[in-house]
């Protein structure tokens, strides 16, 4: 092995501290006749759960700094400390329930496929018609470098701070592309497209 295969082989094992995570791994996929659900809980590290947990704070920092530290209250004070402040930390709290207690649930009934999160806050739920769901498939990283596995790793953290998903499985639904589910195992991903597929098959043949 070269140096540089070496270097970026240590470099993609120091990598995985930044995946380091709660073990919160479940998924259901309980397909019938006519109808389909399946959940998956919420991805989240270590670092992404604290750099939220420790964003929640800011609800207490007007307090803090206006009786504790008597500071003077002025219309700038208010705006950061009893405005911006409390609104970064809710969403700060928004997203820890997220890592720590969330999960998505899929819905196929009566031609429509419905997808909900739950565990956490202000979010939609979101209605697609099956007939319009095409090109269901999932990501894969086998393909990537070990250079791209690394950045990836490292990058993990923000966007566990900015979505809910990472969107292991794809499709597409008038022109979009539409992401749900993390961290599937290759059969779990197989299984699901297939039910999905299975689901939007008989879809279109009760509507021929």
């Amino acid at each position: 092995m070269s140096i540089r295969d070496t270097m970026f082989s240590f470099f993609y094992q120091f990598s995985k501290f930044f995946t380091l995570s709660l073990n919160r791994k479940k998924f259901q996929c309980l397909p019938k006749k006519n109808s389909l659900f399946a959940s998956n809980n919420s991805r989240n590290t270590f670092i992404s759960i604290g750099f939220t947990l420790f964003s929640c704070g800011l609800f207490f920092s007007g307090i803090v700094e206006g009786f504790i530290n008597e500071n003077e209250i002025t219309i700038e004070f208010i705006l950061v400390f009893f405005l911006f402040h409390p609104l970064v930390a809710t969403l700060g709290l928004r997203q820890f329930l997220w890592l720590v207690n969330g999960r998505q649930e899929l819905w196929i009934e009566n031609g429509k496929m419905t997808l909900t999160k739950k565990g956490t806050f202000l979010t939609k739920q979101q209605t697609f018609e099956l007939k319009y769901v095409e090109n269901v498939r999932y990501q894969t990283t086998n393909s990537f470098s070990l250079y791209e596995k690394i950045l990836q790793n490292i990058s993990l953290n923000r966007k566990l701070l900015l979505s809910h998903t990472m969107g292991e499985i794809l499709f597409n639904y008038k022109g979009k592309k539409v992401k749900l589910f993390n961290e599937l195992t290759k059969n779990q991903k197989t299984e699901l497209i297939i039910e999905i597929n299975n689901q939007i098959k008989k879809c279109l043949d009760n509507n021929i």
